[in-house]
């Protein structure tokens, strides 16, 4: 039996408990609050409690936790989520990829701050969730949920059994990601940054199309003449004229290339040099002296339906297909943050955001029903999952390592949202086989590009043209099924997905043993190492039809054979594939 937490003492604030369910090694707490008496009700936390012997534990997961997945001591930091930014769950796992503890809390939409750490003085594990009293008392009266799971299970599951019970449990019903979400994606930031021209954009455009990709992301620059990448302009959304003469048009000849085109826009930011300055520069969060902008206030109607409108025009008028909407993490308060006024309808920023972004999915969909909408990583919960249908990895050009654990971390939590990487990119004369490293490395993802395909050699094309071929013959495994990462305290050296037929594997640590599982027609393992070389373990005697690609797609070798029970050494190039299949 699970032993109940602790709970501290808050005044003016009565609280209950009760085991809502356990089943299976999974417990669910029901937490309620009631204000007595709110004007004694102090700014302090309200914590709960657990205290574990501390066993067998490689370390801590948390959506934000990055390249750290360290377990800290207990008098270190929270984790905060919110709306806004990352999602209430801590996951602890084991040197065998083994679930240990995976906490999770049913209250998304506000502040929640959470922590996993060791007590130094007998190497126990305090588990806490921390609850700002301040939301408690503005509602009177609440209950959330709070969901223990300690299942022997690998910790991939673990983290996907918790984005299933916000779905079916808790009522944070995702939106249905279209078909478009999953093509393969030209962006224009790392190649063109704000130097846009509407002549180089289609030129490109055409090359992309040819290579099998499906949507253009249009980045930062569009709206504005400035090319000091700040945010001084950011505001008005009028097409700047000088670098989209016909910006309808423009669309309309992307959309004959067989692409989708989405555009990019900064939410929140409304720059001291735009006119719309005038309009908000009293209705903000904050102001940011270096960025020369501040951050809208969705708790005030009037800035909302702004926003709703501007992006409601894009579609009607220029017929965008989806939206990349970024900064959308900044929308959080701020110790400077406007108190509340009669021209805000919402006391909560949170609340806020919420309905902010419910009705811009709302009239959106109702105008264009696949319509594509990108949130990046930070603001990745089960929340803007229900407004949003791709989530992207945080900015990380060039870093096939911050791709990989981006995609990776983003794809166990997420569910059927539509994972993409971050933009690739590389140097102009870098060669093909190390550039599809990182292609490698963010497989297991919709990939974005953003390098000029005017500069490519032959040599480059052949090689995007192949692995763009493979990413969309084998989308949906990739894609659509359960992601089962390997080592997450090691940053994911082996990953693998599979449906009922194949199994995909890609490595990216020389001289691993790769165990290859008997039950698949086809295994496909995928070099994303320097090394010419990996190592194959089989249960038992084997007989396949064996075939080593290089990066381009080309056969090195091919050849029916036979092996024995054991490790065998097989000569693979970088970038390159081994495909079994059964006989």
């Amino acid at each position: 039996m699970m032993k109940e937490p602790i709970f501290n003492n808050i005044n003016g604030l009565k609280m209950s408990l009760s085991q809502e369910s356990s089943q299976n090694d999974v417990f669910t707490y029901k937490i309620k609050f009631k204000a007595e008496k709110q004007e004694e009700i102090t700014k302090e936390d309200i914590l709960c409690t657990w205290n574990f012997p501390f066993f067998d534990c490689a370390g801590v997961w948390h959506p934000n936790c990055g390249f750290n997945r360290s377990v800290n001591a207990d008098w270190d930091g929270f984790c905060q989520s919110m709306t806004a930014s990352s999602a209430p769950i801590l996951a602890l796992f084991s040197e065998d990829n083994k679930n240990k503890i995976t906490i999770a809390v049913s209250e998304t939409m506000e502040i929640i701050r959470m922590k996993a750490g060791i007590h130094e003085e007998d190497g126990t594990l305090l588990l806490q969730v921390a609850i700002p009293s301040g939301f408690v008392k503005t509602k009177t009266e609440c209950d959330f949920c709070i969901r223990l799971d300690v299942r022997k299970i690998p910790f991939y599951d673990a983290i996907a059994g918790v984005s299933q019970w916000w779905e079916k449990e808790c009522g944070i019903v995702p939106i249905k990601p279209g078909d478009n979400t999953r093509e393969p994606v030209y962006s224009t930031w790392y190649n063109f940054h704000q130097n846009l021209k509407q002549e180089e954009i289609e030129e490109e455009c055409k090359r992309a199309a040819e290579l099998g990709f499906g949507t253009v992301i249009l980045d930062d620059g569009w709206q504005t003449d400035d090319n000091n990448r700040g945010y001084a302009y950011c505001g008005d959304w009028e097409v700047s004229k000088n670098r989209f003469p016909d910006f309808a048009h423009h669309v309309e000849k992307i959309h004959s290339l067989g692409m989708n085109y989405m555009i990019w826009y900064s939410v929140p930011f409304v720059g001291s040099s735009s006119n719309s300055w005038e309009m908000f520069h009293d209705k903000l969060l904050t102001y940011n002296e270096a960025l020369k902008a501040g951050v809208l206030d969705p708790r005030y109607p009037q800035v909302r339906e702004y926003l709703i409108s501007i992006y409601e025009k894009a579609l009607k008028e220029w017929g965008v297909d989806g939206f990349k909407m970024d900064f959308i993490d900044q929308i959080a308060e701020r110790v400077n943050s406007a108190p509340v006024n009669e021209q805000m309808d919402k006391e909560s920023v949170q609340e806020a955001l919420d309905m902010l972004m419910s009705e811009v999915y709302r009239r959106l969909s109702a105008i264009k029903p696949e319509v594509m909408i990108e949130f990046r990583q930070r603001y990745i919960g089960p929340n803007m999952r229900k407004y949003g249908n791709m989530f992207r990895v945080t900015d990380c050009p060039g870093s096939a390592i911050s791709n990989r654990v981006g995609i990776v971390d983003l794809r166990m939590l997420s569910g059927n949202t539509t994972v993409h990487s971050d933009p690739l990119m590389w140097h102009a004369n870098e060669e093909p086989r190390i550039a599809a490293l990182q292609i490698i490395s963010s497989i297991f993802s919709t990939v974005q590009i953003s390098i000029k395909l005017k500069d490519i050699t032959a040599s480059m094309k052949k090689m995007i043209d192949y692995w763009v071929k493979f990413m969309m013959e084998y989308k949906e495994i990739l894609q659509g099924h359960q992601i089962k990462p390997m080592e997450p305290h090691n940053l994911y050296p082996e990953v693998w997905t599979d449906d009922e037929n194949t199994g995909i594997c890609a490595v990216y640590s020389e001289k691993r043993i790769i165990c290859i599982p008997p039950g698949f027609e086809e295994n496909i393992v995928l070099n994303g190492t320097k090394a010419e070389k990996l190592f194959l373990e089989f249960e038992k005697e084997w007989d396949y039809l064996f075939e080593v690609r290089d990066c381009m797609g080309e056969s090195v070798s091919r050849l029916t054979t036979k092996g024995t029970k054991g490790i065998s050494e097989i000569y693979v190039p970088v970038a390159g594939q081994i495909f079994l299949s059964r006989l």
